[in-house]
């Protein structure tokens, strides 16, 4: 059965000789995993490229599916948004091998999410576009724990520590799981901000690295069996941090 949708994608790999193995993040079915025949050989298929599976790439596929389940095949592909800047840009495509790598990681079901489909989809149109890109994977990041279920609790930002455990700002350090008060002032510093407002936040390379520590241990906190991401030390090095 072939199926039509749009994706980004998140991760290829070595498949035999000449194949590869894409999974996608599908605007329509969730997380699959594609086989993309002979794209990797001499005599290869004209209309698929490696350099279409680049890390957060967006495309419309076709797949063909099949009743006994497994991977389904890649039957066509079309880049729907050209990056302009992304491909060119160090600093850019690092931070796009940074969330491919954690988006992979957190985005594990075969479902449906059409409003994080739109948010990530946009996300990475308003990166290609803009130069100040510093703080664009902290706000990202952030934002997404909205659809993934576990968005900080601001009923009570007076707190000055916040207990990752329970997703909420506290008076008091009442256990390991709760940061200090310079990281729970560096994490309201960016709760509600868009892109465009995240330029705006003015931080240090040091900071910068504290928060996004901060944030992976949240990830690993609410999400079974998240790692650090390997490509963090890339990120690092990129930003100066």
């Amino acid at each position: 059965m072939e199926q039509s949708t749009k994706g980004i994608v998140l991760h290829a790999i070595k498949y035999g000789e000449t194949s590869t193995i894409v999974h996608i993040y599908t605007q329509d079915y969730g997380l699959r995993g594609l086989m993309v025949k002979g794209v990797r050989s001499s005599k290869r298929n004209k209309s698929f490229t490696m350099g279409m599976f680049q890390p957060l790439t967006q495309l419309e596929i076709v797949m063909t599916t099949t009743k006994r389940g497994g991977l389904a095949l890649l039957k066509s592909a079309k880049i729907i948004y050209p990056y302009t800047t992304i491909p060119t840009s160090m600093t850019k495509s690092s931070l796009c091998m940074f969330l491919a790598e954690t988006l992979r990681a957190v985005l594990q079901e075969e479902e449906e999410n059409q409003v994080l489909y739109t948010f990530l989809s946009h996300a990475l149109l308003w990166l290609d576009a803009h130069q100040q890109t510093a703080n664009f994977h902290l706000i990202l990041l952030i934002r997404l724990t909205k659809y993934l279920g576990f968005y900080p609790d601001t009923t009570n930002q007076d707190g000055i520590y916040f207990d990752l455990q329970n997703g909420q700002f506290c008076t008091s350090a009442q256990h390991i799981d709760c940061i200090s008060e310079v990281e729970t002032s560096l994490l309201k510093r960016y709760l509600g901000m868009n892109f465009d407002e995240g330029v705006q936040i003015l931080a240090t390379a040091q900071q910068r690295r504290a928060l996004i520590n901060v944030l992976i241990r949240y990830y690993q906190t609410h999400v079974q069996g998240f790692k650090t991401p390997k490509s963090l030390a890339v990120l690092y090095e990129i930003f100066n941090q």
